[in-house]
């Protein structure tokens, strides 16, 4: 086999058999430029433990967590184990496409200045789609949102300068910090040209969903790390009010009213006047729940009117 020049650093938990899938892809590989790491998360899931065990390749090294350390430590783990210049992420219940380490090397090769190389997602596992990421974006883009996939291929020196991902994010947020990191220290990344990789629906872990009610404090503490990036007290502003309004909203879901108001009104501070849905949650927050059923169906009620004079 070729000299490895990219080492697939793949993080598992509770994957099960998914993980050989996962495996399998790498196998598979058209360029055998490559080299992988497994690190497994602390996990007392029986049958994702099985399978770590059993699986073993002469170019594989395997790590275990000492406990359920979070997926950005467990990131982090491999990156460190990675002696290649290149390191591609990939998630244990996830696959490469066959070309994913070609298409990965030769964005490298075109683009002697990029600090990572990414492409478009190829959904299966449910419904088969392409998820489709921007050719460029602008810090203001990535105010709005990560639109660049967290899983992609990185040079370990742009690991190494940002200092790996961030220890206080450790189970939620830790890959769009990690790019608005890159974008502060104006590090670029370059799209392939076409997918790269195949993400499966159906599989977000218990972590992803505990988090959204204080996803806000992500973003807080986004901030407080990226202090250039956030000079601009519009982009600051932004950025906090997005983070409260998202866990306003998973708050309410969740039947805690009072924090959602609370939350909400964080957002509006932040420059979201104009948010009409989050007016009705500082109202609903502060009313009896008589008062809260009388909100609900007014708003509900002026929904239908709006929709009938558009209709119309």
């Amino acid at each position: 086999m070729p000299e490895p020049l990219i080492t697939i650093g793949i993080t598992c938990y509770n994957e099960g058999d998914w993980l050989r899938e996962c495996w399998e892809s790498v196998l598979a590989q058209t360029d055998g430029r490559w080299a992988a790491v497994m690190v497994m998360d602390g996990t007392t899931h029986q049958r994702t433990r099985e399978v770590f065990a059993e699986l073993e390749h002469p170019r594989l090294r395997k790590h275990e967590m000492p406990t359920n350390m979070g997926p950005y430590p467990t990131r982090n783990k491999a990156f460190e184990l990675t002696e290649t210049p290149y390191h591609f992420c990939l998630d244990g219940d996830d696959q490469l496409l066959s070309e994913s380490v070609a298409l990965a090397l030769n964005g490298f090769a075109r683009h002697q200045e990029a600090g990572f190389i990414y492409g478009d997602y190829q959904r299966f596992g449910g419904k088969d789609q392409t998820w489709t990421y921007p050719h460029s974006s602008s810090a203001a883009d990535l105010v709005e949102g990560q639109g660049t996939p967290s899983a992609a291929a990185y040079r370990k020196q742009m690991w190494e300068q940002l200092g790996g991902y961030a220890s206080e994010l450790a189970r939620g947020n830790g890959d769009y910090d990690f790019l608005i990191g890159a974008a502060e220290a104006g590090i670029v990344g370059y799209h392939c040209g076409q997918a790269i990789y195949r993400c499966r629906w159906g599989h977000a872990s218990q972590v992803s969903r505990s988090y959204t009610r204080r996803y806000h404090e992500t973003h807080e503490i986004i901030v407080r790390r990226h202090p250039r990036f956030f000079a601009d007290r519009r982009r600051r502003n932004r950025f906090l009010a997005l983070g409260y309004k998202r866990a306003a909203w998973a708050n309410y879901e969740a039947g805690d009213m009072k924090r959602a108001a609370e939350l909400a009104w964080a957002a509006l501070r932040h420059g979201m006047w104009g948010t009409h849905g989050l007016w009705r949650l500082v109202l609903e927050g502060h009313l009896p729940a008589w008062g809260a059923r009388l909100v609900r169906g007014v708003w509900r009620m002026g929904g239908r009117v709006v929709h009938g004079r558009r209709s119309g």
